[in-house]
């Protein structure tokens, strides 16, 4: 007779099937069930599963936690590592499970990733003994990661009971005063590029940390901070002004009615140019607020990856957003391609995860990453071609063109950017002026 747990190492059953295939009947499935302490009972009714039980560095069960908006801890449910490997099952707070083919969809955005989360990876792989590289990580080397040093990473979610005992002695931190920012943040530049840890993960490949810090007269807010490199040359300079750039955008996104993330410029005392951005998933002093980008969430819902437009559109039919996200993301994003904004990948747009539907967040990383230097140095003096995506309706278009165009021509008159990114400015404006043609015979 084939034993019920080497059945179970394909995935979870339910009872029928293994008295089918184990050729005994109810009574002794319950009796075999009640002596393998690994075998676990889940669901209700027809529903009920068995599940065989993984362990993962001597642990199978790890609990969840979600932080409010108010700095508290939430029980979320247990996490159940299972087989196959990489599997699991979760129990939430109202008794309901969910079977995973890995870890759940929503903590998708915590594996480590970008310039800060490859520091963090580093980090736990040093101290947990996980592969150095994190593009190598299975799902049994982030849940090890998450559960041993994941007390501060994007959106609100704590995993196991380490991070949450980290969590809860974590004090907050002294705020980095307003008029001190221009003498602290080269130093904490400094630290990152050496590869000290300066704050909790965030996505993204430019150069960053994050902190507390002062914002608005007496108000103080968790930021992300982008910033240039300490040595004066035409790259820094180039990436300065698209910091500018990005401040402006997010910006007149605001102005115009367009949820935004809010930023500022500080310009330190070497030159550096800094980007402050107050960060969404974080409130107040302690409260948090869960976030899943649009590629997490087109990997569990659509399947496949697509640009923004479209794939906020097969959202809409799952009623996954409202019509007015919807909306206001496509205009992003032909916002973005109007300003040469090369680099809006799913992870650039995001959604608040509170209920079943998703909640577009503000609008952040907005800026012409087209005319960024490219990892070998190089840096383009000429505006890429633009082309329009006639699936975007052409009233969305003509709201892109009239706010790209007030974006370059504020850059274009103002000295706060160098001249010769003022003379792409112009160069864009021109073309803008070429696309008007084609956006005016939109349906």
């Amino acid at each position: 007779m084939t034993d019920v747990t080497q059945l179970l190492l394909q995935g979870p059953l339910d009872a029928a099937t293994l008295m089918t295939r184990l050729e005994i009947s109810q009574a002794s499935l319950s009796r075999l069930i009640a002596a393998q302490p690994q075998v676990l009972k889940y669901g209700r009714a027809r529903a009920t599963r068995y599940a065989l039980l993984r362990p993962v560095r001597e642990s199978h069960r790890f609990p969840l936690w979600q932080i409010d908006d108010r700095g508290t801890a939430n029980k979320a449910g247990q996490l159940y590592c299972i087989w196959p490997v990489g599997s699991c099952l979760v129990e939430d707070h109202h008794r309901n499970w969910h079977y995973f083919d890995g870890l759940p969809w929503y903590l998708g955005d915590m594996r480590p990733q970008g310039f800060l989360g490859r520091t963090w990876g580093c980090g736990c792989a040093r101290q947990l003994g996980l592969p150095e590289d994190i593009r190598h990580w299975n799902e049994d080397h982030l849940l090890i990661a998450l559960a041993s040093c994941g007390s501060d990473l994007p959106g609100n979610w704590l995993v196991g009971q380490h991070s949450y005992q980290q969590w809860l002695q974590q004090s907050v931190p002294e705020p980095v005063a307003r008029q001190e920012k221009k003498y602290a943040y080269p130093l904490l530049a400094q630290r990152v590029l050496t590869g000290e840890d300066t704050g909790s993960s965030a996505g993204g490949e430019q150069p960053k940390f994050t902190c507390y810090a002062q914002w608005q007269e007496d108000e103080k807010a968790h930021l992300l901070v982008k910033f240039t490199p300490a040595q004066r040359n035409d790259n820094s300079q180039r990436w300065g002004d698209l910091l500018r750039a990005e401040a402006l955008a997010l910006q007149l996104l605001a102005e115009n009615g367009i949820a935004a993330a809010e930023a500022s410029i500080i310009t330190a005392e070497n030159g550096q140019v800094f980007l402050d951005v107050v960060r969404f998933d974080r409130v107040g002093e302690q409260g948090r607020r869960s976030l899943v980008s649009l590629e997490t969430v087109q990997a569990e819902f659509n399947g496949t990856q697509q640009r923004w437009p479209q794939a906020l559109q097969d959202l809409l039919a799952q009623k996954k957003i409202t019509p007015e996200d919807a909306k206001r993301g496509t205009l992003q994003w032909a916002f973005g391609r109007l300003i040469a904004n090369g680099d809006m990948h799913s992870g650039n747009l995001a959604f608040f995860h509170t209920s079943q539907r998703l909640t577009l967040t503000p609008a952040y990383d907005m800026l012409p990453m087209s005319l960024a230097p490219n990892s070998a140095g190089y840096m383009r003096d000429t505006i890429p071609v633009i082309e329009l995506d006639t699936t975007v309706p052409g009233g969305i278009w003509q709201q892109a063109l009239m706010l790209a165009q007030q974006y370059w021509q504020i850059i274009a008159s103002s000295e706060a950017w160098s001249e010769g990114f003022r003379q792409l400015a112009e160069e864009m404006q021109r073309a803008l002026k070429t696309l008007a043609v084609q956006i005016g015979r939109m349906a």
